[in-house]
């Protein structure tokens, strides 16, 4: 056990050093100047060394303290870019959420008149199902400033609204297409985006920068989960009321 800390404290040390070499280096030439001075005559060599390690220690200092404000300075333009593209995060997962509404109650109504039960029509038009488009991503200079995974988790849930989109324009009324498996193919496609939406939300803070407008009302975390619940829940009735529908049609014949 104890070997194992010396390696690991030999080995943070050495990595330290690699990372520094500005320090070893003044370090070394302050040793061999302090030698030099107690052990030997060299004493114009030894105060030579001693400046070039006073040289080398200023240099290895400037540098450390470039990298602490560039880390700063990046940290900062990565929060002030996530801020920037919030807005429009915001108003398309809103949107999203309304869609997924309509696709839970349009597959519900689509599910009950495939399988024989009473169903009501709702009257939902194709842009009722269409999402929102960003306007800032990916051209604005603000999202070249965001992190590889901000970035990558932004991408991909902006990818799955074009997914989105093109499915409702391409499955809307398809000729021989029943509208269960329309209604079905959109509400799976919504489910995919608000998941996606769920990693957007924790990385942009958005329920920190969009608090509910009152105090009783839900997150939009709270507000997918319970859209996502939605969706299950509508999937199952669905399944019972095929195998009720089948079973009959079987005892029919």
């Amino acid at each position: 056990m104890q070997n194992i800390k010396y390696k690991q404290v030999v080995s943070l040390i050495g990595g330290h050093f690699q990372k520094n070499p500005h320090m070893v280096l003044s370090a070394s030439l302050f040793l061999i100047g302090i030698f030099l001075l107690l052990f030997s005559k060299f004493s114009t060599l030894s105060g030579a060394l001693f400046g070039a390690g006073a040289s080398l220690l200023g240099s290895w200092i400037t540098e450390l303290n470039k990298r602490r404000t560039d880390t700063v300075d990046k940290a900062r333009r990565e929060s002030d870019a996530r801020r920037y593209l919030a807005p429009e995060l915001n108003r398309t997962i809103e949107r999203v959420l309304f869609i997924h509404q309509r696709a839970v109650a349009n597959f519900s109504m689509a599910s009950s008149a495939f399988t024989g039960h009473q169903s009501i029509e709702l009257n939902d038009l194709q842009k009722d199902f269409i999402p929102h488009m960003p306007s800032l991503y990916p051209n604005s200079p603000q999202f070249q400033n965001l992190s590889g995974d901000d970035a990558t988790a932004l991408i991909s849930y902006y990818d799955s609204l074009h997914a989105l989109d093109k499915d409702v324009i391409d499955w809307w009324n398809r000729e021989g297409q029943l509208p269960v498996n329309i209604f079905l193919s959109i509400l799976t496609r919504v489910d995919e985006t608000l998941t996606l939406a769920e990693l957007c939300i924790k990385i942009f803070d958005l329920e920190n920068l969009y608090p509910p407008k009152y105090e009783s009302h839900p997150t939009l975390s709270s507000k997918i989960e319970t859209s996502k619940k939605n969706s299950e829940n509508v999937r199952a009735v669905h399944m019972k009321r095929c195998e009720e529908k089948f079973s009959q049609e079987k005892n029919i014949r």
